[in-house]
């Protein structure tokens, strides 16, 4: 059996869960092929990752080769109208699609139904993320949900926004919003061991304890109210603060830069800008806690990064990720994200905790997204084949 899987844009996340799909595959005896459609983006650019993909890839619209004047977009119509060419060659028995939205996604979905091939749903979407409206739910329904014949998602909101649309149950599976969990226990592990060193490989980390956010600087990130917090933080806890983080880039960056300004805390506000994927475990070794106030995030993968890194979460209420990592007062706290008291609050609890209280609560964070692992990726993907044939 040929199992095809496809994503927009690999990224360091989707291959951990590729890699150990490939290998269940194999163990199978079964073959796998992924589909990407593009191998470089200006919202994601995670670089070169050649050395860590361990399996088959077809790329739709590579950088290399398409002309300049072709929209090479993840979302784009073209590689919608590319892929078929591509599924008639590699002839899939099972294909795993990416939602229902994307053009990618329709495409790959009506090709599934003419060629009478088992579809499988990947999805994160839940019920709060926008406003929904009952007809276009119902429609929504009918054109496409219904029509995959198992489906996996990130959790239980996810699972559950899918039975509101009519998907049984019964074919609904966990795991799919995972990392490389293991990657970022061993960074995070070597950075703890290692300081100094740490410290050397990233000049701009600062010397004294800190909150990380690594995020992109765009309003849904609500990185603007998070200053205003951290600066009423600070106002209470004086020259005994923790500095601040914040990893990323994006349009709201000289926005910010302005808002730290004018609460005059240049010297405790840091914005080292976009962290790469390989030196990111340094930063998440040496923080203290890690906090996502994003106003609305499907998921949001980097509180399972941080999880895996062993730090306690300040996590919005309203992120996916944080509804199944993160236990209130065990490993971490949640908050109304458009309330900057609560998001003061959370700094003002992780702040006045001992440092063995964060110590237990970072242990804690990993024990809970063990349940969220590739494997659990892998075991998902091969249940949700099983139950499509």
């Amino acid at each position: 059996m040929h199992v095809v899987i496809i994503f927009k844009h690999l990224g360091h996340y989707h291959i951990a869960r590729l890699n150990a799909a490939y290998q269940a595959c194999i163990e199978n005896g079964w073959t796998f092929t992924a589909i990407q459609v593009t191998d470089q983006t200006q919202d994601h650019p995670w670089g070169d990752l050649k050395q860590a993909i361990t399996f088959p890839l077809e790329t739709l619209l590579p950088a290399a080769t398409t002309p300049d004047h072709i929209d090479r977009r993840p979302d784009s119509s073209t590689a919608a109208a590319v892929l078929p060419v591509c599924l008639d060659k590699i002839k899939p028995d099972i294909l795993v699609i990416p939602g229902w939205g994307f053009p990618i996604s329709r495409a790959a979905l009506h090709w599934s139904k003419q060629h009478k091939i088992p579809a499988i749903l990947m999805s994160e979407s839940k019920w709060d993320d926008e406003p929904r409206t009952w007809w276009k739910e119902l429609l929504k329904s009918w054109l496409y949900v219904q029509k995959f014949d198992a489906a996996l998602v990130g959790g239980n909101l996810h699972r559950e926004y899918l039975i509101r649309l009519g998907f049984s149950r019964e074919r609904i599976f966990l795991g799919y919003d995972v990392v490389d969990n293991d990657y970022f226990f061993e960074q995070a592990k070597t950075a703890r061991k290692s300081p100094n060193e740490a410290r050397q490989r990233c000049p701009q980390m600062p010397p004294r304890p800190y909150f990380l956010a690594t995020t992109r600087l765009i309003p849904r990130k609500n990185i603007l109210r998070l200053v205003q917090a951290y600066g009423s933080y600070f106002e209470q806890m004086g020259e005994q603060s923790w500095d601040l983080v914040i990893c990323g880039s994006g349009v709201e960056q000289s926005q910010i830069e302005q808002t730290i300004q004018l609460y005059q805390l240049g010297d405790r506000i840091h914005l080292p800008g976009f962290v790469t994927y390989q030196q990111i475990g340094d930063w998440y070794g040496l923080a203290n806690a890690l906090i996502h106030p994003a106003l609305q995030e499907q998921w949001g993968l980097v509180v399972n990064e941080a999880c895996a890194a062993g730090l306690p979460i300040l996590g919005s209420k309203t992120v996916g990720a944080c509804y199944e990592l993160v236990q209130p007062h065990k490993n971490g706290f949640l908050f109304d994200p458009e309330s900057s008291s609560e998001i003061t609050e959370s700094l003002l609890k992780i702040h006045r905790l001992d440092g063995n209280s964060r110590l237990e609560m970072g242990q804690i964070s990993q024990k809970i997204v063990d349940q969220f692992h590739p494997r659990v990726f892998a075991q998902g993907l091969l249940q949700a084949i099983h139950t499509a044939l």
